[in-house]
């Protein structure tokens, strides 16, 4: 079986004499692993195509036994452009494309989830924003279209509207009102402030082109990075660890 769909080279590694193994995140089929056979000899199939944070046209076939897929031939769409030459928002970009590499990406949510990766590319590419607030949001953002996505605007336990500063539970995956965290007792989490959650709630609505207004103070940023991480550790299973995302 053979198809065609556009994607983005997440990770990249060599085996054998002249074969490559890519990580892409394709629009229509989620992350997959395709196997480039010839491809750091071909320069026809492949030229200039195989490289971490290309965008790429495919196509993919299956193997005959069905174990695998080969990536049969490549057209650049784009690549990061100046982004290879900022050092600090390129990791940035590097440490995003590392959790979309380490998660389970399906089908539903692939074209989001692929969109959300370029326009973040494009965005560090234009030097606009913090990067720390791009990456903390850029990781709520994802784990929300994985279909963990924290409840902000009103108490997860009762379903009262939130008005102002709440407490963020990690386990409830959002706010609980005063009377709710009273009756839930000891829970992990943080008080959040209502400017900064209502952040979070126009992030999860949004996309990197609308980010680069927000910020926090170092204190509020410490605090939604513990919601945000606590989320991905706890709901989906994912942490960071020596350089890299891993399942736990």
């Amino acid at each position: 079986m053979e198809w065609t769909d556009t994607g983005i080279v997440l990770n990249l590694g060599t085996f054998r004499e002249a074969d490559i193994w890519l990580k892409v995140l394709f629009k229509e089929h989620g992350v997959q692993t395709v196997f480039a056979f010839g491809g750091q000899r071909s320069r026809r199939r492949f030229v200039g195509c195989l490289d971490r944070v290309n965008e790429i046209e495919c196509l993919v076939k299956t193997s005959r036994n069905g174990l695998y897929l080969e990536l049969c031939e490549t057209v650049l769409v784009s690549g990061p452009g100046p982004l290879r030459s900022q050092r600090s928002r390129l990791g940035l970009c590097m440490n995003c494309l590392k959790l979309v590499e380490c998660a389970s990406v399906t089908q539903e949510s692939s074209c989001d989830s692929y969109m959300l990766v370029r326009e973040l590319i494009r965005v560090l590419g234009q030097d606009a924003g913090s990067t720390m607030v791009l990456g903390l949001l850029f990781r709520l953002r994802f784990v929300a279209l994985q279909g963990y996505s924290p409840v902000v605007d009103m108490c997860t336990g009762c379903g009262a509207e939130r008005h102002n500063d709440a407490f963020f539970s990690v386990e409830d995956g959002g706010v609980l009102c005063p009377s709710c965290l009273q009756q839930r007792g000891r829970v992990q989490g943080v008080s959040l402030s209502g400017p900064s959650l209502n952040i979070l709630s126009m992030a999860l609505r949004t996309f990197p082109a609308a980010w680069t207004q927000f910020s926090f103070s170092p204190k509020e940023q410490r605090n939604v990075a513990f919601c945000v991480d606590g989320m991905l550790r706890y709901h989906a299973g994912l942490t960071w660890d020596r350089g890299r995302f891993c399942r736990i």
